[in-house]
């Protein structure tokens, strides 16, 4: 299941299909209805021949139906109830705590996007679903990509080798393809 169907979710789903052919996506959900409209568009092929469309998941990996998807409050609730072994968690990082509680206590398996929390009472709730999750023998993976990327790990061992000399000091920023605006929607 997938709950919050942005760009990173829906870019998540795609993800997991590619890295194993087992993986099937079963269920969506978003506060916005027309989130989970657009996810459900661009993973079925429904915008095929759209600017930008990417191509559909393979049948058998994209089974969402409409009575799975969900949007509300408690669009997560009901992905978690529809039947799903593992959800990502793409939903802005404030709810990630809520979800991850609740994905853990419904006995679902976890691809959580990053950050986990964004202030120490959410850490500390991670922290206490985390060993209930291990209690569960239930799997907590979070989006950490460029801690595993082959690029930064090289960087890294060339900066550890001392390839550029003694490092003294740093600042290291990422940028997407510069800065990007969806527009105001009424």
């Amino acid at each position: 299941g997938v709950i919050g169907t942005g760009g990173r979710g829906t870019g998540a789903a795609r993800d997991c299909v590619a890295a194993d052919p087992a993986v099937q996506i079963h269920a969506l959900g978003d506060l916005f209805p027309d989130r989970v409209e657009g996810a459900f568009a661009d993973l079925s092929g429904k915008n095929a021949g759209k600017p930008n469309a990417k191509p559909a998941i393979a049948a058998d990996q994209f089974t969402v139906t409409e009575e799975r998807c969900f949007s509300g409050f408690d669009a997560f609730q009901k992905v978690l109830s529809s039947g799903v072994d593992l959800v990502i968690l793409a939903a802005p990082p404030q709810f990630r705590p809520q979800h991850l509680e609740a994905a853990i206590g419904a006995g679902v398996h976890v691809f959580a996007e990053k950050p986990v929390a964004v202030d120490v009472a959410g850490v500390r709730r991670v922290i206490a679903v985390a060993a209930e999750a291990k209690r569960k023998k239930l799997a907590i993976v979070a989006g950490t990509q460029r801690r595993h990327s082959a690029s930064y790990l090289e960087t890294m061992k060339r900066i550890e080798d001392g390839a550029i000399g003694e490092l003294v000091g740093g600042q290291c920023y990422w940028l997407q393809d510069g800065l990007w605006h969806r527009g105001r929607q009424p």
